[in-house]
C-alpha cells in the first residue's frame, strides 16, 4: 500500500523518489519529492522528465509512525 500518492484534489500527480531532511532550524522533518501538475503524459510515467521538486513537512502519529499526508497544492507557501 503506498504511503504517499497522487492527490486529485490538489492536482499533484505521480509523486515519487522521496528523500528526507530537516528544516534549517532543526525542528521540522521534511519530505522532498518530485511530482507533476498534469495527468496527460505519453509513455512510462516513471521516466517523465517534467516532475518538479517539492517539499513539505512530515507529521508524526502518536504511535511514532510518519504521516506523510497528501501532496500539497502548487504555489502554497510552507512554513517549517
Amino acid at each position: 500500500i503506498p504511503v504517499f500518492r497522487t492527490s486529485y484534489t490538489n492536482h499533484i500527480y505521480g509523486p515519487g523518489h522521496n528523500s528526507f531532511t530537516v528544516s534549517e532550524d532543526g525542528k521540522t522533518d521534511l519530505l522532498v519529492y518530485h511530482a507533476r501538475n498534469y495527468t496527460e503524459i505519453t509513455g512510462d510515467p516513471l521516466y517523465d522528465p517534467n516532475r518538479h521538486t517539492r517539499v513539505q513537512p512530515i507529521h508524526w502519529r502518536e504511535d511514532g509512525m510518519p504521516d506523510f499526508g497528501v501532496p500539497v497544492e502548487e504555489n502554497r507557501t510552507m512554513h517549517a
